[in-house]
């Protein structure tokens, strides 16, 4: 089989919880048939509109709003899809349960005035982000970490990076931002609820639609895995990481949005085929302007003539909306019955 990224698929094999591609789904609470998860992205994303023509939010913050109301829910049942049982499906079903809850004082944390209410608001988000990370890493312990169960992997690793989102909120909030500016915090809730919970789930999904990574594919997967952590390794201790980790992020992701096009989109319904396809080429774009910021806090230089509160408004705007937004909505779109 090629190992050219195209080819590069098909190897991962079942074992274990999490590694079946035929392996139960995790028992996610339902309202009528409709899984808590869908229930509370659609309430969410209303909630998260009303916010948004009231105003008093920044791109940043409207941004950031997103992932918990919406992206989240929905993300959270593409995991429980297949291979989510014992200890780790209880933990994944307590936070459906528990998300629509918490999830609107993230809100709340971004537009309250008063420090105290901001920081209690934010805080209301690390418990159910904290199940959602040992839901993970249970999971991954029971499952292993071999490479042919990569696809799980990935989404585990997502579950797992999104407690590091809800703690870096609380800090911004707080003040406590260390030696950063503050702005630098507060993209670091940013960065891991899109960079670090959605692209790995996503990607994880994709692997398991096209049974599994192998060659080159296997090694874009891999980087995915690990880049937000090594990325955040970098801005916190080395601009020379930071530039390395970012260039390798970005040939990576850039790599699975061509993946998604060429092997995925054809495959899928229309109503999925569509908004997947919007997510894969929105994926490119967003690393663009991720590797000339990179550059920029390198070198100093300006390779893309845009400002850094530019660069980061559309790299946040193209994430949030046409990769995480769009994928995950699409893929829980993928044979998904039209009625009832």
């Amino acid at each position: 089989m090629s190992d050219g990224v195209g080819g590069g698929v098909g190897a991962e094999t079942s074992a274990g919880s999490g590694g079946d591609e035929n392996a139960v789904a995790a028992p996610m609470p339902s309202i009528r048939g409709v899984p808590v998860t869908d229930v509370s992205a659609v309430a969410g994303a209303a909630l998260w509109a009303l916010a948004a023509v009231a105003g008093g939010l920044s791109e940043v913050e409207r941004a950031l709003a997103l992932a918990p109301l919406v992206v989240v829910p929905l993300g959270i049942g593409l995991a429980a899809e297949r291979g989510f049982d014992g200890t780790p499906g209880a933990l994944l079903a307590v936070v459906a349960v528990t998300q629509p809850a918490t999830a609107p004082f993230v809100l709340v944390s971004l537009v309250a005035s008063a420090e105290l209410t901001a920081t209690l608001a934010a805080a209301a988000w690390v418990p159910v982000t904290g199940l959602m990370a040992l839901a993970g890493a249970l999971r991954a312990r029971e499952r292993g970490f071999a490479p042919n169960r990569l696809s799980e992997t990935l989404v585990d690793a997502g579950l797992a990076y999104t407690v590091v989102a809800a703690v870096a909120l609380v800090l911004f909030h707080r003040g406590v931002t260390f030696w950063f500016h503050p702005v630098i915090v507060l993209l670091t809730a940013v960065h891991f609820h899109f960079a670090g919970f959605a692209l790995p789930v996503i990607a994880g999904v994709t692997g398991r639609h096209l049974g599994g990574f192998e060659g080159l594919a296997r090694t874009v997967a891999g980087v995915i895995l690990v880049g937000p952590a090594i990325i955040a390794v970098g801005i916190s201790f080395s601009p020379l990481v930071e530039v390395v980790a970012v260039g390798a992020f970005t040939l990576a992701v850039a790599a699975f949005g061509l993946l998604a096009l060429v092997r995925v989109v054809p495959t899928l319904d229309p109503r999925s085929g569509p908004l997947v396809g919007v997510s894969a080429l929105a994926l490119p774009a967003s690393m663009v302007l991720a590797l000339g910021y990179g550059i920029a806090a390198f070198s100093g230089t300006n390779p893309l003539g845009l400002g850094v509160g530019r660069m980061v408004s559309l790299h946040g705007s193209l994430n949030a909306y046409g990769f995480a937004l769009c994928g995950v909505v699409g893929w829980r779109l993928v044979n998904r019955p039209t009625s009832a």
